[in-house]
């Protein structure tokens, strides 16, 4: 009923061409930058917390702005954090339906085939968060582009990206990181924005929007779902349970054959990707962080990212190409999956 609804609503009046842009605070500067680019833009202003965790943009952080945007019609919004040069997005899954957040990955997606589709950027060099969806790493290979898989921290993609910058003077770099940064070196902040702005314009004159945009880079480059888990682990027990646990993957990968056939395992400490089946070594500048990093056989990584007090789980899985109408049971199906991999670390059983 609801699917019938929301095409109902499509032979009603389209959204206005106006889009919704909210940030935490005023910047005149950026503010002016749009104006100046002709983008037909209203601004709205959020409510910043400090008990809030670096103010990431997610549906509550946004529902102030989603509920304007539903009620003067807008047909995308864009949250932006110029200091830290942060952006989200929340799209329409049809031209009059409800809003739907994307998170840091899927935005990361739909920048990078932005771009790549532009033909503006030969050679462009694509530097991301280890962190960040293996789909970014996958689309980048596909298409010819280098990528370079980073441990940075929040707030640091820029600096990551001038490392790289470094040996690559004269190439374009664009980069992505977890805590929703975003960074072009030929682009400044303002002309993402539009850029992101003009394609959901061009989109909604064929019927379409940045989720259908989103579901045909699914299609072309398989559909990946990502979940981040953090688990206390300030008890000595529990820290020393979990760090054990890498150690006897670092060790002995093959004994987990039985229960998570392995491909590779990525320590970033050592700085090594080793090939399971083939004994492989590749070898690369290693870092103080202690980060491990294992892929399956069946299109399912997980990476293990400790501190003093707390483990997190980045856990990524691949699966079949997606349509709009089954995007939200296939979306089900792959938490599911994801959810016997938590169980599976949380029981201890690696």
């Amino acid at each position: 009923m609801e699917q019938i609804n929301e095409l109902l609503e499509e032979e009603q009046t389209p959204v206005n061409n106006r889009v919704l842009i909210a940030s935490y605070l005023k910047d005149k500067n950026l503010t002016g930058k749009i104006n100046d680019s002709g983008l037909e833009s209203d601004w709205t202003y959020l409510e910043r917390k400090e008990d809030e965790v670096d103010n990431l943009f997610n549906f509550l952080t946004l529902k102030p702005a989603i509920n304007q945007a539903m009620e003067e019609e807008h047909g995308l919004i864009i949250g932006v954090e110029p200091s830290i040069e942060r952006i989200a997005l929340a799209v329409r899954k049809y031209k009059k339906g409800a809003f739907m957040v994307l998170n840091s990955h899927q935005v990361a997606a739909i920048l990078l085939k932005i771009w790549m589709d532009s033909g503006k950027y030969e050679n462009l060099i694509c530097v991301k968060s280890i962190h960040t969806s293996d789909l970014i790493e996958y689309m980048a290979i596909k298409s010819g582009l280098n990528c370079f898989n980073e441990i940075i921290e929040p707030g640091e993609l820029k600096e990551a990206v001038r490392e790289v910058q470094k040996t690559a003077e004269n190439e374009p770099i664009c980069g992505f990181n977890i805590d929703q940064q975003v960074f072009h070196t030929d682009l400044e902040f303002s002309d993402i924005i539009i850029s992101i702005a003009q394609k959901e314009l061009e989109l909604r004159e064929s019927g379409l929007t940045l989720f259908d945009y989103l579901l045909e880079i699914y299609q072309e480059f398989g559909f990946y779902k990502e979940k981040t888990i953090t688990v206390d682990i300030s008890s000595k027990t529990q820290k020393s349970h979990l760090l054990s646990i890498m150690d006897k993957i670092r060790k002995n990968p093959k004994y987990l054959e039985s229960i998570f056939p392995l491909n590779t395992i990525t320590d970033y400490r050592k700085g090594s990707k080793v090939s399971i089946m083939t004994d492989k070594v590749n070898s690369f500048p290693g870092s103080k962080e202690n980060v491990l990093k294992m892929e399956s056989t069946n299109n399912l990584s997980v990476t293990f990212a400790p501190t003093e007090s707390k483990m997190t789980y980045y856990i990524s899985i691949k699966g079949g190409v997606t349509s709009k109408e089954k995007y939200a049971d296939k979306n089900k199906e792959m938490d599911e999956e994801i959810l016997k991999v938590i169980q599976m670390l949380n029981r201890g059983n690696l």
